[in-house]
């Protein structure tokens, strides 16, 4: 990793060289996955998340894996527990850093085109990272059985977990209704211009046969 001299990191951020005004840092990796903890929970928009993810990794935090969750936007409105994200700052730099027992071990892990896989052996509660960007179109299932995701900083991906052994399977899964848009579009192409081949007639049966029933699917995805 290449930074501005000057710039703040956790210990764990290793200086290897210096070249003009950078630095080369190296930054010890446990792979895709890792159990870590989550004690407290923001809220806000995306104009507080800079300062807050800043914030927490210029502080103690990442080296003892804790990772703050985070709920941006309409999410976040709909709990009244949150601490404000523009408070984030003041709170991280106040926290108590102390890394606890062993969470557990990640046994092995596998990757896919769209997916990402660990089997975890899990001591106490905790949350199974994925250390990538987060959306809301990933999705989670924790011994075969759907889970909810969660946003932890600075940015990743995050499931609870129960002690005990699982296997934890995360995939990214785009929306229905994108996916129905996507293939019509493929589809609609050729057709027009069998359409302007065939003339009237052939445009009068591509509405009725194949757009009204796209119309109506489209429509229950709304409802």
């Amino acid at each position: 990793m290449v930074a501005p001299e000057g710039q703040r990191f956790p210990d764990f951020v290793k200086p290897l060289q210096q070249f003009g005004p950078h630095h080369l840092y190296q930054v010890e990796t446990t792979g895709y996955f890792d159990l870590v903890s989550s004690n407290l929970t923001f809220g806000g928009d995306k104009i507080d998340f800079y300062p807050a993810a800043s914030r927490w990794l210029a502080s103690g935090l990442p080296g003892v894996r804790q990772h703050p969750t985070v709920l941006m936007g309409s999410a976040s409105s709909r709990n009244e527990r949150l601490m404000p994200l523009s408070s984030a700052p003041g709170v991280i730099s106040k926290v108590e850093v102390s890394a606890g027992p062993s969470r557990g071990t990640v046994l092995s892990e596998e990757v896919g085109s769209n997916s990402f896989a660990a089997d975890v052996s899990v001591d106490r509660d905790s949350l199974l990272m994925l250390k990538v960007t987060y959306h809301p179109n990933w999705r989670a299932t924790v011994d075969g059985v759907e889970t909810d995701t969660v946003m932890l900083m600075p940015s990743f991906i995050g499931v609870q977990l129960p002690p005990g052994d699982h296997k934890v399977l995360l995939e990214y899964r785009p929306r229905r209704l994108r996916m129905i848009l996507l293939i019509l579009g493929v589809l609609t192409l050729p057709l027009i211009a069998l359409a302007e081949m065939r003339g009237e007639a052939f445009s009068r049966w591509f509405a009725l046969r194949v757009m009204g029933p796209v119309r109506g699917l489209v429509n229950r995805q709304h409802g």
